[in-house]
């Protein structure tokens, strides 16, 4: 549908003049190139932007297909000598922020918007956002979005087929650490068995502060206790492949599929296919949000010098070592985290984790000028 044809339908006929249609919040639950669906009260609104709001793609950002290089991997661009010649200056990327308003609008954000008919409006405002979760795209440069405004992230492993990566599951809590969105670990596929150093492990996470609820999309186990922790709020369901998101969904919303059908048929919306995350009603109120599974996790903005918070056992020494700028290196002096790991506040494991997002954090803060050519 032409935005053409939407906007017409805002203007009286013939130029003469009328008064606005009374603006109303809602939540975006779902987009597609050029179109937003937009829930309002129980009205699913097929919506374009208002042209106001769109932004020009600004002049570093690497048009697809091309093969230029974003100038800074980091998206915070640093100045500084060369051997030859100076870094010539280049616009800075923002660095998105949870009290700002968003430039791209993406699933969860609250929006005010205009209706034209029953099913069919214009996006005038974005609200600002009180958190989001976004992860690093490598092969793109630039920020994927999970879910805007998040009030929790249940992360989803499995006990086995396959079993759980907790690197993987260490990189999703840093992430949520660093937005200050609380985080639940589900373990599902527990119909399969569960090892004992998977157990071990559970009970290290749980200590720390974090729930694990136990579930099987199979035999029913834990779906209640799962269900009770999704009520009225705005949760974001996501893990790796393979670790049965799609049956818990099933078993969570088995209208689901149904529901997805009712709200294209309302809003006339079947050429157009939707993109990311799509939000879903929940019976007793609140939205899951579903996401395809991830392989690999990078953090996006995420200063090396802010890691250590995003680790909870690190976090009360974030700011104790002896020295300024300290690399946190197993020969640092007066390391206070490496003292938390001998004193065993924290596990190796869970150390090592946290030493590979500092070196990951730190060769994406090195400036353009110093890369090696390629």
């Amino acid at each position: 549908m032409a935005e053409s044809n939407l906007s017409r339908e805002a203007a009286s006929p013939r130029g003469e003049s009328a008064a606005p249609a009374p603006q109303v919040e809602g939540l975006v639950v779902a987009l597609a190139p050029g179109l937003f669906e937009v829930a309002v009260g129980g009205t699913i609104y097929l919506c374009t932007l208002r042209g106001r709001l769109r932004k020009p793609r600004p002049s570093h950002v690497t048009i697809p297909g091309s093969r230029a290089r974003p100038p800074f991997p980091s998206g915070r661009p640093t100045r500084g000598p060369s051997p030859h010649r100076m870094a010539p200056p280049l616009p800075a990327t923002p660095v998105p922020d949870a009290t700002d308003r968003p430039v791209r609008i993406s699933p969860g954000d609250r929006v005010l918007m205009t209706p034209l008919s029953h099913a069919e409006g214009v996006i005038e405002e974005v609200l600002p956002r009180k958190a989001v979760l976004s992860r690093a795209r490598p092969e793109v440069g630039g920020e994927h979005i999970m879910l805007a405004n998040p009030d929790q992230a249940i992360l989803v492993f499995a006990t086995l087929e396959p079993g759980p990566n907790f690197r993987l599951l260490d990189r999703y809590l840093a992430l949520c650490e660093h937005a200050t969105v609380p985080a639940l670990l589900c373990l599902n596929k527990m119909d399969l068995g569960l090892p004992r150093e998977i157990d071990e492990a559970a009970k290290l996470y749980a200590s720390l502060g974090y729930p694990v609820l136990r579930t099987s999309a199979t035999t029913g186990l834990g779906l209640e206790a799962l269900r009770e922790r999704l009520i009225g709020r705005l949760s974001l369901l996501t893990g790796p492949s393979g670790v049965g998101k799609s049956s818990l969904m099933n078993a969570l919303l088995p209208e689901a599929d149904q529901r997805i059908g009712d709200i294209s048929q309302a809003t006339g919306k079947g050429r157009h296919t939707t993109t990311g995350a799509r939000l879903l009603p929940l019976p007793d109120g609140g939205w899951l949000a579903d996401t395809a599974g991830i392989r690999e996790l990078a953090l996006w903005n995420v200063p090396a010098a802010d890691l250590p918070r995003c680790f909870i056992e690190l976090r009360p020494v974030a700011d104790a070592c002896l020295y300024e700028g300290c690399t946190h290196a197993a020969a640092e002096e007066g390391c206070a985290l490496r003292e938390a790991l001998g004193a065993g506040r924290i596990t190796p494991s869970r150390f090592a984790s946290f030493e590979r997002l500092l070196e990951a954090a730190r060769s994406e803060e090195v400036p353009h000028w110093a890369l090696p050519a390629h």
